[in-house]
């Protein structure tokens, strides 16, 4: 689905492109916080932006031994898909 259609579906998504290039390689939790959506909403729009390679999950070191067996989620948008995403916002 192209950039155009997913927003005009959900404007949510525009939202989430916007914390995401103000923010990036923000993590999960932080993106979770500014956008302030409940935990599935962000999840399926996350899902759906990952699937059309605009944004990318990338895994990121933790920041303590304790933590280091889970890496944590962190996004970036996809580079090739910018310049068209910034027009869109």
């Amino acid at each position: 689905m192209d950039l155009e259609t997913l927003i005009n579906k959900d404007p949510r998504y525009k939202d989430v492109l916007r914390v995401i290039i103000g923010s990036p390689y923000i993590e999960r939790a932080t993106l979770e916080e500014k956008l302030g959506l409940p935990q599935e909403d962000l999840e399926s729009l996350l899902d759906a932006l990952s699937a059309d390679m605009l944004i990318l999950e990338l895994a990121g070191q933790a920041n303590s031994s304790l933590e280091s067996r889970v890496p944590k989620k962190v996004y970036m948008i996809n580079p090739e898909k910018e310049k068209s995403i910034r027009e869109h916002i």
